[in-house]
């Protein structure tokens, strides 16, 4: 007998009357996508690029709801997705609802291989236009497609393993297609990334070059009072002995010179050295990004 408590599981509802479009939860990848009357709008931009959205949000194993409206009955052209799918993995573990042009499909990718097991699944007049539940059942063994409470699909030969995966949106039209809530039940595990983790390049910059001037701007203070405070000495030391004054205000003088050639030398190397350690620093960070952007890949 099974005798976990709901708290044993992942559970989530995304309400965009309540969060809108929210940046913490959703990234825009590629068209334009936006909340207007609790409904969350994909569509292409003005230039013609398809509405791409993915979620920061990450799921492994359970059921994903997705109440949606599609505007029109799959068409000529079309093509929309949604579902699991992460752009990083590319045809590798996957779970979505795929149409394209006049099909609609169920498809499923297993983690070691880019060949799909996929249902065409019979469009029903209601679902158009209409809001209408895509559920995904994604099991251990398994992954079934439900619509409004009917299963429309079921894979057992190839479905997506051990691995969490994000939700992933795509609308390639100038209709719109709408999400109307999200809902996540009994899940293995949900997990949250950062969304835009790598625009701490700029934050370590500027960081470390007010850390620099800053050091630098003490250091030149700390070198003007020395100076100001051994010319004062030897001011007064000329004052009270004229028969020493040569002497003194020489070696005053020369020992001043020395110390302020010596801090500026200080507080030269000292800036030359935080700005290579602010230049390396930024120059990392820079390969990280590039090297991260170069391995993505796209569907739909």
């Amino acid at each position: 007998m099974d005798t976990r408590s709901v708290s044993d599981y992942g559970h989530l509802f995304y309400d965009p009357y309540i969060s809108g479009y929210s940046n913490d939860f959703f990234r825009t990848i590629t068209g334009t996508a936006k909340c207007v009357d609790g409904k969350i709008r994909i569509t292409r931009n003005t230039a013609g690029t398809v509405g791409k959205v993915s979620t920061t949000a990450m799921m492994m194993f359970g059921n994903l709801m997705l109440n949606l409206t599609v505007p029109t009955a799959p068409t000529a052209g079309d093509s929309r997705v949604f579902g699991l799918y992460s752009r990083a993995l590319g045809n590798r573990n996957a779970a979505y609802f795929y149409i394209s042009g006049t099909s609609f499909y169920a498809r499923t990718y297993s983690p070691d291989s880019a060949t799909t097991e996929s249902t065409t699944i019979t469009w029903v007049a209601d679902w158009t236009n209409a809001p209408a539940t895509y559920e995904i059942r994604w099991r251990i063994d398994r992954v079934e497609f439900w619509i409004n409470s009917i299963r429309v699909a079921s894979h057992l030969t190839r479905y997506p393993g051990q691995q969490l995966l994000p939700m992933y949106f795509s609308n390639d039209g100038t209709d719109l297609l709408l999400i109307n809530w999200i809902k996540i039940d009994e899940a293995r595990k949900i997990d949250y990334q950062t969304a835009n983790f790598y625009s701490s390049t700029s934050s370590t910059s500027s960081s470390t070059s007010s850390s620099t001037s800053s050091s630098t701007s003490s250091t030149s203070s700390s070198t003007s009072s020395s100076t100001s405070s051994t010319s004062s000495s030897t001011s007064s030391s000329t004052s009270s002995t004229s028969s020493s004054t040569s002497s003194s205000t020489s070696s005053t003088s020369s020992s001043t010179s020395s110390s302020t050639s010596s801090t500026s030398s200080s507080t030269s190397s000292s800036t030359s050295s935080t700005s290579s350690s602010t230049s390396s620093s930024t120059s990392s960070t820079s390969s990280s990004t590039s090297s991260t952007s170069s391995s993505t890949s796209l569907i739909g």
